[in-house]
Parts: C-alpha cells; structure tokens; sequence
C-alpha cells in the first residue's frame, strides 16, 4: 500500500503520524514522509542570503523531522522515505500523490476554528483534490487513553461506500476495535400543495436491513460492530453530531455528496464533515483506472 505522510513536524503533523503508525495495516507500507518547503524561488536572479538561510532550514526540520518519524515508526511494518518538495503546500502535495499513484494520503488537520472553515485549509484542499483516499488526523485523546481505537463508518448505497470497504480491508483493526455502521435518514422539507405523506419508519427499518447486511462483511474484521440509523434535517450535521456524542476517532466515508462536473471534487456532505467534525476524517476513494 503507497502511503504519503505530509509533515511539517508541527504537532498536527505528529499526531497524523502517531495514528498511522498505530493503524495495524496487513501488508507492509511503502511510506513516502513528504515535507514542502514553500520557501519562495527568486527566477532569474541570484538567491539572497536570506533565502539560502532559509532553505537550509527547512532541510534541516526536514531531516530532524524525518528522523522523529523513524523512531515513531519502529518496529511497524512499513518503508519509510523522505522526500523534500517545492511549491505551494496543498498543490504539491496532491500532485506527489499522483503522481506516485498513492492510495492514502495522510496528514495532520491545520486548524478547526471559524477562519478553516470558512475558507478552508491545507488539509481541506488536499481532501478536496486529491485523486485518492485522504485521512485528516485530529487529536481525539486516543494516543493516551490506551483504549480500542472508536471507528464511524458512514455508509450508503452509493457506489462510494464500496471504496469504503476496500480501505477498511487493508487494516487488521483489532478484536476490540468498535466499528459503527451508521447512516442519517434525511426528512426533506418541502412545499406542495398536493399533501403527501413520508413513513419514516419504514424508511428506517429498510436502511436498518442494509446496514446489517454491511456490518457482516465488517465483522471479519472487528467482533465489535453496532449498526445506527439516525435523523437529522442534514445528513452531514447528523453524522457530526453522532460521532461527537459516541466518541468516536474516526469517520471513515466515501466522496458522498457530489456533483456529476469532476469525480474527484469532495461532495457536500463529506466536506461538511471534514470542516466540523472533532474526531479524523477519512475521505476514501477508489483509485482511477
């Protein structure tokens, strides 16, 4: 599996590498550490002093943090290599991800407050982007807690979830890890005047009846598996809402939500989830063809 850790040895960043080294994936990781350096190039003229000074510090953090890494990876079954790039951050890091025909890409999340989410960040121009799965790492207390690690999976029907599956079959997560099937049933609101009538509850025990049948394929690889069907006027906010009161690490989804104009172009709900969720976001995909 082609794994690409974006770091900039922030604390962010050492969170996202602490929770992929601690993922028991089941064959081994060719694992790229990738740090931008975004230290501007002056074309056609001779580098000032003040560049030079700042490029040599960037490698410096960049074998320093390289070095950290080797240590937190110690003993897991992965490759690591460290490749120093150029340009602006979440550009470059999309592009490295394709062109090395990455699966995941992994990095820490920026920031959570009103500025990220209005208008967005590293992390959420990676998601956006990137041509494969993405796994944005916030600190949800697991790394001291010493407990099983909580999953979301945010299933549906659409052909996205099967990319669900095919990422959570890389990992072995362990019998005591707990994994919650869930999906909201969205009430729309809508006008007409010709009356019309929703049974929710049979909405309901038919979406139950397809979580079941994924929480058997799941159960291989977790005896832990609870299935959930939720309301909520919003799908996202639902989903949000559920893993901050079940405490769960991480939300693991497919591109849902999207429109037909770029099939790599995050969809509403998993953008919405990624901007306000506490826990980490995973947006899976399949790789293209």
């Amino acid at each position: 599996m082609k794994v690409i850790l974006a770091t900039d040895g922030s604390q962010h960043a050492q969170e996202a590498a602490w929770l992929l080294a601690h993922l028991p994936h089941l064959e081994r990781l060719e694992l790229t550490v990738l740090f931008v350096s975004n230290v501007p190039d002056l074309f056609g003229e001779t580098p000032t002093k003040l560049i030079e000074q700042m490029k040599a510090e960037d490698a410096e953090k960049s074998a320093a943090t390289f070095a950290h890494l080797r240590e937190i990876f110690d003993g897991a079954n992965a490759d690591l290599e460290l490749v120093v790039a150029h340009g602006q951050i979440g550009t470059t890091i999309v592009n490295e991800a394709q062109s090395r025909r990455s699966d995941l890409v992994v990095l820490g999340a920026i920031g959570h407050g009103m500025l990220d989410r209005l208008f967005g960040s590293t992390s959420d121009f990676v998601a956006t982007h990137a041509s494969c799965s993405v796994l944005v790492v916030r600190p949800t207390g697991l790394k001291n807690a010493k407990r099983p690690i909580d999953v979301c999976f945010a299933y549906d029907t659409s052909s996205s979830s099967s990319a669900v599956f095919e990422q959570l079959s890389q990992f072995g997560w362990g019998e005591n890890s707990k994994i919650a099937v869930t999906n909201v049933v969205s009430i729309p609101f809508m006008y007409s005047e010709i009356p019309y009538e929703l049974d929710i509850e049979e909405i309901k025990t038919a979406t139950l009846r397809e979580l079941e049948s994924a929480a058997i394929r799941l159960r291989k690889y977790s005896p832990h598996v609870k299935t959930h069907v939720l309301e909520a006027n919003h799908v996202g906010d639902g989903l949000v809402q559920f893993t901050k009161e079940s405490g769960s690490d991480i939300i693991v989804m497919g591109n849902t939500g999207k429109g037909l104009l770029n099939a790599f172009f995050l969809g509403s709900t998993s953008k919405y989830v990624l901007r306000h969720a506490a826990c980490s976001v995973w947006i899976a995909r399949k790789m293209p063809e």
